[in-house]
């Protein structure tokens, strides 16, 4: 029985030119009614979760939900599947939606980790990005949620923006990094198929900055990060000692996870299920006494082995080699031998890990071990 939930908010001011995540405008329909559908939906999964240690409210936008709405279904969660004391209880918000009263009313509901959507510190960017905040708004955001009580902050930033350089991508960090946030999350934009950003790659309108600069940005973030006490424990994600996302390191240790809302996916008992991708359809099911899933997977042992693989290796940890059911193969694979030797992969003890060079070569790695094993 999983100690992981996550409830999809899917309501966002407007949709950003490179989000493929499901999300709508906040007019249709109103918080009110999906929030009461949620907690019907936790309602008709009350014996999937016992016990949570993380709750993680993601979107969309999920402060675009009042104070009082998230307790709701802060309180809800408890009575159903009872909460830790010590349980870490997250929010995404974007700057634009936070004050100090929105950060007080959620810290008083329970909310004790922050993940605030900056992206970059540079008005430019974030114009061109179409978020709906500027960089004053995203520094009276992190003042507000301090002022408020959080002493658990995550900040996302972006970079390989079109037109970026190096230049506005230390700015960024660096003035982030002077906010003592205790996580950062940094991810390089990545055109997804069907969303305006790619059209606009596609038309020449945009153009992303060159392969080297990427890679060359990725690793000044590891190092500034690093230079700051930034422990690198993922691929894309860095904190402070004691300060890493328990409720994203679920996914990454494949562990189980219950996925409540709209688009929402769950992976339980092998089993992997997603939620309806539309509102209207998904509030209509749970109100009959339905749950609302559109599809359901089953994983294999092989499918298994492979997600242990890709996912262990994403992290800091690793995997275990003297654990792993592919043990035997990954030992004489030539080609995890040739990746050490060129300082793709690392082994220190049991422990394979990928090294340095290897992190932003880390999905062609896997497929090579994955073809030879």
């Amino acid at each position: 029985m999983t100690e992981s939930l996550y409830i999809h908010i899917p309501f966002c001011v407007r949709k950003c030119i490179y989000c493929d995540f499901y999300s709508l405008p906040l007019s249709v329909p109103d918080t009110g009614t999906y929030v009461e559908a949620l907690c019907a939906e936790m309602a008709l999964r009350r014996g999937a979760a016992r016990n949570l240690r993380t709750v993680f409210i993601g979107g969309g936008t999920p402060t675009l939900l009042s104070a009082t709405e998230a307790a709701r279904l802060l309180d809800t969660a408890a009575a159903l599947f009872s909460l830790r004391s010590d349980a870490e209880i997250t929010i995404e918000a974007n700057p634009g939606t936070i004050t100090m009263k929105k950060a007080s009313d959620l810290r008083a509901a329970g909310v004790n980790r922050m993940s605030i959507g900056v992206q970059s510190l540079i008005d430019e960017e974030l114009s061109l990005l179409g978020r709906a905040h500027s960089a004053r708004d995203a520094l009276a955001a992190m003042e507000a949620v301090r002022k408020a009580g959080f002493e658990n902050l995550s900040l996302d930033l972006m970079y390989g923006l079109p037109g970026q350089k190096m230049a506005s991508w230390e700015y960024s960090l660096e003035n982030s990094i002077g906010l003592t946030p205790e996580h950062f999350s940094t991810y390089e934009l990545t055109p997804e198929e069907g969303t305006p950003l790619a059209r606009l790659l596609e038309e020449g309108r945009l153009a992303l900055p060159p392969e080297e600069t990427v890679t060359d940005m990725y690793y000044r973030g590891i190092d500034l990060l690093a230079e700051n006490g930034y422990m690198h424990y993922e691929i894309s994600n860095f904190a402070k000692p004691g300060r890493s996302c328990a409720h994203n390191l679920t996914y990454w240790r494949r562990e189980e996870y219950l996925g409540i809302g709209a688009a929402a996916h769950s992976f339980l008992h092998e089993k992997r299920t997603a939620n309806f991708r539309d509102l209207r359809r998904y509030i209509d099911t749970v109100a009959r006494g339905v749950l609302p899933v559109e599809e359901e997977s089953g994983t294999s042992s092989i499918e298994a082995q492979k997600e242990m693989l890709f996912l262990g290796l994403r992290t800091s940890e690793g995997i275990d080699m003297e654990r792993s059911p592919l043990r035997e193969p990954l030992e004489k694979s030539k080609t995890v031998e040739e990746c050490i030797r060129l300082g793709l992969l690392e082994r220190e003890g049991p422990r394979l890990r990928l090294g340095r060079r290897g992190l932003v070569l880390s999905s062609e790695i896997l497929v090579k071990i994955l073809m030879e094993i």
